[in-house]
C-alpha cells in the first residue's frame, strides 16, 4: 500500500507543473503531425534529362526514363546549368545522352550516358531504369546491325524492320489478383513509432530530476525514518516513474491512432513493446536520478543522452539508411530494438511471435537497469 502511495505522490508532483503536461502529451503529438506532414509521403528524386534534338534513339531512351514512377524527370538543355541546379539542391541528378547517340550505336561504337548525382539522388533507382531501357533498345539495335552487315539494306530500314519484328514477338502478361500484406505504412505510421520511443525515453530520463529533488530535500530520508523499508521507497519511486512513462506511451499510441489513423498493428504486441520500453526507460531514469546529486546537471545530461540515443537508435533517421557497421552499433541502444519491433508490426503485420526477440532484449535491458538503479539508490538512502 505504501508503494502505491509513493507512486501516486510521484505522479501528482510531476503533473503539478503545467509545463510537464505540455512536454509529455502535447509536444509529441504536434511533432508526429509536423514530421508526418513534411516527410511522411517520402522523397521523390528530381532528375534532369538532357537529350540531343532530332535523335530518335535518344528520344526513345528518354521516354523510357520519363515513364518511371520512381523519380520525377525534367527537361534540360545545358549540362553546366543542370549541374549548377544540382549543387543548389534544386534537382537530385542529371542524365546526359550524348550527341550522335543514334549513329554511334548503329555503327557499333561504345556510347556513354553521363550521370551526375547528389548523395541522395536515388542513384540505384535511376540506374536500374536506364539499364532496363538500354537492354531493351540494345536488342533492336543488334538485330538492325546484323541485318545491315548481312544484307545490302540501309541502317534506317533495318532499324525500322527490327522494331516491327520486336513488336510482333509474343509477350507474357500478368494479372494482379491480390497484394501481399505489409508495405511502407501510412504517412504518419513509422514517424509516430519513432517519436513514441524518443519521447518515452526522454520523459523517463528527465523525470530523474524529481528523484534527485526528493533526496536533496530529505523527503526520501524522512520516509526512511518512518516504518518504511528502503525496498518500499525504491519500489514506489520506480513504479511512479514507470506509470508516467507508460501513461505517455499509451496516450501517444491512442492519440496517433485516433488523430492520424496510425496503424500500430497487433494491439497486444504493440502494448507489450510499449511496456518493455517503458521498463527500460524507467530503469535508465532511476539510474540517472540515483547517480546525480544536482538537478541541473541531471536535466542537461538527460536531454543530451536521450536525444543522442534516439539519433543513434533510428528514432530520428530510419535504420534502413544506416551503413552496416552503424546498424550493429545502433543495436546497442534500446531504441533500435523498439524501432525494429514497430517496423515489423506496422509494415509487415507481424504479431507477438514475430517480435519476441525484440521483447526479450528490451525486457532484459529494463530488468538490468532497474536492478542496477535500485542498488545505487539503496546505497544513497542508507548512507
Amino acid at each position: 500500500m505504501k508503494t502505491l502511495t509513493i507512486a501516486a505522490n510521484s505522479l501528482r508532483r510531476l503533473f503539478r507543473d503545467r509545463a510537464n503536461i505540455f512536454f509529455i502529451f502535447v509536444l509529441p503529438v504536434v511533432l508526429i503531425f509536423v514530421l508526418g506532414l513534411v516527410f511522411g509521403t517520402g522523397f521523390t528524386s528530381r532528375v534532369a534529362l538532357i537529350v540531343p534534338a532530332g535523335d530518335e534513339l535518344a528520344l526513345e531512351i528518354s521516354e523510357h526514363i520519363s515513364a518511371s514512377t520512381a523519380f520525377e524527370t525534367i527537361s534540360a538543355d545545358d549540362v553546366d546549368a543542370a549541374r549548377a541546379q544540382m549543387r543548389r539542391n534544386d534537382i537530385d541528378a542529371v542524365i546526359v545522352i550524348p550527341d550522335g547517340y543514334r549513329d554511334a550505336l548503329l555503327n557499333g561504337e561504345v556510347v556513354e550516358i553521363a550521370y551526375y548525382s547528389t548523395p541522395t539522388g536515388g542513384g540505384f533507382d535511376v540506374r536500374s531504369v536506364v539499364e532496363a531501357g538500354i537492354a531493351e533498345q540494345a536488342a533492336v539495335i543488334r538485330a538492325a546491325r546484323f541485318a545491315t552487315e548481312s544484307t545490302e539494306v540501309d541502317p534506317a530500314t533495318a532499324l525500322e524492320t527490327a522494331r516491327l519484328v520486336q513488336a510482333s514477338i509474343a509477350t507474357i502478361g500478368t494479372d494482379v489478383e491480390g497484394e501481399a500484406a505489409g508495405g511502407s505504412g501510412g504517412q504518419f505510421d513509422l514517424g509516430a513509432a519513432q517519436q513514441l520511443l524518443l519521447f518515452m525515453f526522454l520523459t523517463a530520463l528527465t523525470s530523474s530530476t524529481a528523484l534527485i529533488q526528493s533526496r536533496r530535500l530529505g523527503v526520501s530520508h524522512r520516509m526512511l525514518s518512518t516504518p518504511t523499508t528502503p525496498g518500499t521507497i525504491i519500489g514506489g519511486e520506480t513504479l511512479g516513474r514507470f506509470l508516467v512513462v507508460m501513461l505517455q506511451g499509451v496516450f501517444i499510441v491512442l492519440a496517433a491512432g485516433m488523430l492520424f489513423n496510425v496503424e500500430w498493428g497487433d494491439p497486444v504486441a504493440a502494448i507489450l513493446v510499449v511496456t518493455a520500453f517503458a521498463l527500460t526507460g524507467t530503469g535508465a531514469g532511476m539510474l540517472l536520478g540515483a547517480t546525480f546529486s544536482n538537478e541541473q546537471q541531471a536535466g542537461g545530461f538527460a536531454i543530451f543522452g536521450a536525444l543522442m540515443l534516439a539519433a543513434l537508435g533510428g528514432s530520428m533517421v530510419p535504420l534502413e539508411i544506416f551503413p552496416d557497421t552503424m546498424v550493429i552499433i545502433a543495436h546497442f541502444t534500446p531504441h533500435a530494438w523498439g524501432n525494429d519491433a514497430f517496423a515489423t508490426l506496422i509494415r509487415n503485420g507481424g504479431g507477438v511471435a514475430d517480435i519476441w526477440t525484440e521483447l526479450v532484449v528490451l525486457t532484459a535491458y529494463g530488468a538490468v537497469l532497474v536492478a542496477l538503479s535500485s542498488s545505487v539508490f539503496r546505497r544513497s538512502l542508507t548512507r
